[in-house]
């Protein structure tokens, strides 16, 4: 075969076959095939797992009732009836509370000083010490707010009895002791879900994880062939990446097909985006997400090294798409280098259009990002896959 003959048999395929050939060299390579098709599905699925009760229930607290009396009783029967806490144990002292709770027995104290009811009868303040765990901010958002929820109840029915007894009627009673009646329509989150709230987030951060270190993987096997072709022209170059980008867009196609198709409302995840508009807005997304991950996958020489910058970027990609942290926080330099990955505006424009319900329009700002990210990389890769290809032509 002669050089010619040889850059029109390898140059000159078509993108359909330069697919076939990407296709085969994932699902003949166990690593890239574990990476790029199966490990977004089994990420979503443990994470869904993991966050399906979407919120905390029956934490464990102790409860310290000095005062004993019917008021205090009620109180804690209040405790043991609400849906977010469970008194474990009614204990006789502050100090065994104490240490149940340093301990990890339980993750909250009540305490009920003597004279609570005497307070209450009397018109007087009383008082509730809680003690609360803040290294678990989920654990004790819902003891104070059962603890709330129960001290404000108690407040209101005092209230009302002493109106009653004082021959107040019972509209004037309602008025006073609800002067501003709240009304309350949870939005996005129905159920203040933590699942609800970061698995949208999270499911944008995984794509881009593993199309990058999937390419990689691939790349660095690819790169151990020789190649027949003796001139890559730039249009060969571009024909190799365009039909790279394709099969990531058609494998994580499915694979999101069958998540928020299946997986979403096995779990009962929010979901009110346009279909088409989600669709247009994730498939920029992997364009932007594969063309960055063949402009690096050149960097690497060894399979493993791909795996070593999963390991150390997931974190730093996670804070910097504001999922962990809200992003108004971030330094202005921080933000801005955040918009250099895809999945810090792919993470916002999301979670707009596809958890709030609105559209591409609304979000122009974070589609233009992605677009400039998408002409960017994938240039990027056309280049550096010319070069690439070129050296291997003549190695």
């Amino acid at each position: 075969m002669d050089g010619v003959n040889g850059r029109v048999m390898c140059c000159g395929r078509s993108v359909v076959s330069m697919m076939a050939d990407e296709f085969r060299a994932i699902f003949t390579d166990g690593g890239a095939l574990l990476l790029v098709v199966f490990a977004m599905m089994i990420y979503t699925v443990i994470y869904s797992i993991a966050y399906g009760r979407e919120v905390v229930d029956n934490v464990v607290i102790a409860v310290v009732d000095d005062d004993d009396t019917p008021s205090s009783r009620t109180f804690v029967s209040g405790l043991m009836a609400g849906p977010n806490t469970k008194v474990g144990y009614e204990v006789e002292s502050l100090r065994e509370a104490e240490q149940l709770f340093y301990q990890r027995d339980v993750y909250g104290v009540v305490y009920i000083p003597n004279g609570y009811e005497r307070a209450i009868v009397g018109g007087e303040q009383a008082d509730v010490v809680l003690m609360l765990d803040g290294s678990h901010l989920l654990i004790y958002r819902q003891v104070l707010q059962q603890a709330v929820a129960e001290i404000l109840t108690t407040g209101a029915l005092v209230e009302a009895q002493r109106l009653v007894a004082s021959g107040g009627d019972a509209v004037s009673i309602g008025a006073i002791v609800e002067p501003i009646k709240l009304d309350t329509h949870i939005l996005y989150n129905p159920s203040l879900g933590y699942g609800s709230f970061v698995m949208p987030s999270i499911m944008i951060v995984i794509i881009q994880q593993t199309i990058i270190i999937g390419l990689a993987m691939v790349g660095v096997r690819r790169r151990r062939d020789r190649l027949c072709m003796v001139h890559v022209t730039i249009v060969d170059a571009a024909r190799s990446v365009i039909s790279k980008v394709l099969v990531y867009c058609i494998i994580y196609g499915v694979n999101l097909f069958i998540i928020l198709g299946v997986v979403w409302p096995i779990f009962g995840f929010p979901y009110a985006g346009n279909t088409l508009d989600v669709v247009v807005l994730l498939w920029l997304y992997m364009v932007a997400t594969s063309g960055l991950g063949l402009a690096v996958s050149h960097l690497f020489v060894r399979r493993e090294a791909p795996l070593m910058l999963l390991l150390w970027s997931s974190v730093p990609i996670l804070l910097l798409a504001g999922v962990s942290y809200p992003k108004e926080a971030f330094p202005e330099w921080m933000s801005l280098v955040g918009r250099l990955f895809p999945s810090s505006s792919a993470v916002n424009a999301y979670v707009s259009v596809g958890t709030m319900g609105a559209s591409l329009a609304d979000v122009t700002f974070d589609m233009l990002i992605l677009g400039l990210l998408a002409v960017v990389y994938v240039s990027l890769a056309i280049v550096v896959e010319r070069r690439e290809l070129s050296r291997r032509a003549v190695g």
